[in-house]
């Protein structure tokens, strides 16, 4: 796995810069926690770049979760991706509150 995108400390995942660039990697590292069972811990305090592709994978990441009747718990979040999140209309969709400013 690239760290750049992630990396694992403990049980939670620790998101660096989901981008496009990053994309396959991330991917296959949320896929690997929906092979889990429990609630994702996602900490995102570490996010200083993210784009949309970044945003919509975690988006759908999300939502499988939720579809298993599963969740997710951040323990951190950036300004950078709370913002990025919000401008997309997707902070509510990923859990880290109200779209609206």
């Amino acid at each position: 796995m690239s760290v750049t995108p992630s990396a694992a400390c403990g049980s939670a995942l620790v998101l660096t810069s989901p981008t496009i660039r990053t994309i396959t990697s991330l991917q296959t590292e949320l896929a690997e926690r929906l092979d889990e069972s429990g609630t994702v811990q996602i900490d995102g305090t570490s996010v200083d770049r993210v784009d949309t592709a970044g945003l919509q994978l975690l988006a759908a990441f999300v939502r499988d979760l939720r579809a298993e009747m599963r969740g997710v718990e951040w323990v951190g979040c950036s300004d950078a991706l709370k913002k990025a999140a919000q401008a997309l209309g997707l902070g509510a969709a990923l859990g880290l509150g109200n779209d609206k400013n």
